[in-house]
């Protein structure tokens, strides 16, 4: 069985939340916050990244971490306040896999809503209606996510991740 770590960050505590759903789905995972993460991952055959965004994308610790990463095999995830799979969210998948090291492997993706900070609730509220951000309406949603639904996809997406690193495995160790 392959040995997993289960690296996040986490500001409001949903992605943590996610985080140790998806440890507990990998089965043989060890799990740390981005600033507790061992500087030597060689003991991992997987990495699952799980973040919060900053301006669209990884926040800046966690892309520290990601771009020192080289020829790994990754699970990425990531928590925000629109509709899960939408643009928004769809980016911020995106520019984790850009902030990646040379040579990584996505295994699988996942995105899930997350409850907003009340004070950015607030914030949201009074912003004028030209600003995309006052407009996008996840936010409204978002409250009591991630729930139990949004954690069930998220140990979905653990499996589908488990699978593809075992082919991975497999395949160069010479089976079929």
């Amino acid at each position: 069985m392959a040995k997993w770590a289960v690296i996040y960050s986490s500001i409001t505590g949903n992605t943590e939340k996610v985080a140790k759903a998806v440890a507990a789905a990998l089965e043989n995972a060890d799990c740390f916050t981005v600033a507790s993460a061992p500087e030597d991952l060689s003991p991992y055959e997987g990495i699952a990244l799980g973040y919060w965004l900053w301006r669209g994308g990884p926040d800046k610790e966690m892309q520290e971490l990601m771009g020192r990463l080289e020829n790994r095999r990754v699970f990425l995830f990531a928590t925000h306040a629109t509709q899960n799979g939408s643009e928004h969210a769809v980016t911020a998948l995106a520019r984790g896999a850009a902030a990646l090291g040379r040579g990584c492997t996505i295994l699988t993706t996942f995105d899930c809503q997350g409850e907003l900070a009340p004070q950015l609730v607030e914030k949201r509220r009074r912003m004028p209606a030209e600003d995309p951000h006052a407009n996008t309406g996840g936010w409204k949603t978002a409250f009591g996510h991630p729930d139990e639904g949004d954690l069930i996809r998220a140990k979905a997406a653990a499996d589908n991740a488990m699978r593809k690193l075992a082919f991975f495995l497999k395949k160069e160790a010479g089976e079929r």
